[in-house]
């Protein structure tokens, strides 16, 4: 006796199952449905993208017999070059102004940007498609008043590239230097 044998694909499955399964799936016994079929247009975006304005809680610090007080605040810029996001859409950069003080005394007032950076990024790495992410506060040892900034292209959730932003705590210029530990999660030395 010879047997038939019929092999069906899954897609050929959901075809066949289709009219069946739409013949059943709307009964509602009279009752109207409680779905919401409302329907909504998408939302537009409205020029570059950017990131929210935002200030970080002040860090108060008191070091070596001195209070330190860190304020930080990071904000899109209007008068700086776009970058094009990862879809190759226009970003906007951002700027950060840090103020520190010490004693109530103004140790540091400045607007960090990402040219602030240019001498320390390295070879490696495109400045012209990073954002500056922004600055935040570290501590304060011994070498200084030290902060973290990051770079980072619009997009992009691998990290980008992280410095040190040290200041001498007698004040002046402070020295940027890139993290390259960043990713052996090994702590600057004091």
């Amino acid at each position: 006796m010879k047997k038939n044998v019929f092999l069906i694909s899954a897609p050929c499955t959901l075809l066949f199952s289709m009219p069946i399964l739409m013949g059943c799936g709307n009964r509602t016994n009279g009752n109207a449905s409680d779905a919401d079929t409302t329907l909504y247009e998408l939302a537009q975006e409205d020029g570059p993208g950017y990131d929210d304005p935002r200030t970080l809680p002040a860090v108060e610090v008191d070091f070596g017999g001195k209070h330190y007080v860190a304020k930080v605040s990071i904000a899109p810029s209007d008068s700086l070059p776009m970058v094009d996001d990862s879809y190759g859409d226009p970003y906007k950069d951002n700027e950060a102004t840090v103020r520190v003080t010490v004693d109530d005394t103004v140790l540091i007032d400045k607007v960090f940007g990402k040219a602030d950076f240019a001498a320390a990024i390295g070879k490696d790495t495109d400045m012209a498609k990073q954002i500056f992410c922004g600055i935040a506060f570290d501590k304060v040892s011994n070498r200084g008043i030290v902060f973290r900034a990051q770079l980072s292209r619009p997009g992009d959730m691998e990290g980008g590239t992280s410095f040190f932003v040290t200041y001498p705590l007698a004040g002046g210029k402070p020295i940027i230097e890139r993290d390259n530990t960043r990713e052996m999660d090994i702590a600057m030395p004091d």
